[in-house]
């Protein structure tokens, strides 16, 4: 076998070897999530401002499906919380997962680093144009992501530092978004 023939081999084993299944080390459950979101200038010199995030967290069908529901504050007192509901599927037995919203108002992948699934990039297409790139993690009870969005006449960094609630605390950090008696 020529060397070609045996690097070819070898590349096309260890592409064989990085395909493998990979077995999740999750237990499946809701968790929740509440902080700060800021957005920044790329290079996250210039603030541009932030808003408060309430994050329910879904792993079910072992580790396969993970639904994210992200509500913040709406834009003004007067109207109602704006909520995103992200769902992401497993990609066979690999550490891959397709994203898209509800709203199909973006779609791409979320690629965890490993089967514990606490930490992750993102590689997400905005319908309406550009892209958010980026990082995250759970660990010590907190989410934190650190994100670009490119490709948009504004782009920005977009940092998350969410710590982990109690359901009860979760559901009062929504009561609270949601504007006063009669001002709807």
């Amino acid at each position: 076998m020529g060397t070609a023939k045996i690097l070819i081999f070898l590349a096309a084993a260890g592409l064989a070897a990085c395909a493998a299944a990979v077995t999740l080390k999750v237990n499946e459950g809701t968790e929740y999530y509440y902080g700060r979101v800021s957005f920044l200038s790329p290079d996250g010199r210039l603030p541009y401002g932030n808003t408060e995030s309430a994050v329910k967290r879904e792993i079910a069908a072992g580790g396969a499906r993970i639904t994210e529901t992200v509500t913040q504050p709406a834009p003004s007192p007067s109207m109602k919380p704006e909520t995103v509901v992200t769902v992401m599927t497993r990609r066979r037995k690999t550490l891959v997962y397709d994203a898209a919203d509800a709203g199909k108002t973006f779609s791409g992948t979320v690629t965890f680093l490993s089967p514990d699934l606490k930490s992750w990039t993102y590689d997400i297409k905005l319908a309406a144009g550009g892209a958010v790139k980026g990082k995250g993690s759970i660990e010590k009870k907190a989410l934190t992501t650190d994100k670009q969005l490119e490709g948009v006449k504004r782009p920005m960094r977009i940092k998350e530092e969410l710590k982990a609630v109690s359901e009860d605390m979760y559901r009062v950090r929504l009561s609270q978004f949601n504007p006063p008696g009669g001002a709807e």
